[in-house]
């Protein structure tokens, strides 16, 4: 199998702050003819991704997205550079998003949302019925480059792909002052 270009996954999104209400959310889908919306704090920090299932799950409230942000589904955040997948990358991300039931992966290029990766797109790429999630696959004497916030509710997540400066875990992106994020084991 070969490795796989990681834009050739993502789909459509747009970008709406926390702030907003959820049907000014919908209308933003609509007005683009995006697939996903990626809902960012005010500092641009990535808090959610919803897809129109998620926003109709949220019924006809008139609420802003973080007054209804413990009804969002977890946020899993991938780094976007190299845009090239490799096998091992491509299985982790499988494996976690198998294990933690998503739908979708957030793909970040220099901080900024770059799109949206959905389930279906990593199971076109990787069969995800083949993975076997009683099983952890790896080099356990390689550091983790898949991290957790479990201060966040539901977890995030994220798969920077590339160490961080001196080996130290990222900072979670959805509440800045929940600080480090721990290895996901």
């Amino acid at each position: 199998m070969r490795a796989v270009l990681l834009s050739s996954l993502t789909r459509s999104h747009v970008v709406v702050r926390d702030d907003v209400r959820v049907p000014q959310a919908r209308e933003a889908l609509d007005r683009v003819d995006a697939e996903y919306v990626v809902v960012v704090t005010s500092d641009g920090n990535p808090l959610a991704v919803l897809g129109r299932p998620e926003l109709a799950g949220l019924g006809t409230t008139t609420d802003t997205l973080t007054t209804v942000a413990h009804r969002l589904p977890p946020l899993v955040v991938i780094g976007g550079d190299p845009d090239e997948l490799d096998l091992d990358e491509l299985f982790d991300l499988a494996e976690l998003v198998v294990r933690e039931g998503l739908r979708f992966v957030l793909v970040e290029r220099d901080g900024q949302p770059s799109g949206v990766v959905p389930r279906n797109a990593i199971s076109e790429a990787l069969p995800l019925d083949l993975l076997d999630t009683g099983v952890r696959a790896g080099n356990p004497n390689v550091p983790a480059l898949r991290y957790v916030c479990r201060k966040c509710a539901p977890p995030s997540f994220q798969l920077p792909r590339v160490p961080g400066e001196n080996g130290r875990p990222p900072n979670c992106r959805r509440v800045f002052f929940h600080g480090s994020m721990e290895p996901d084991a």
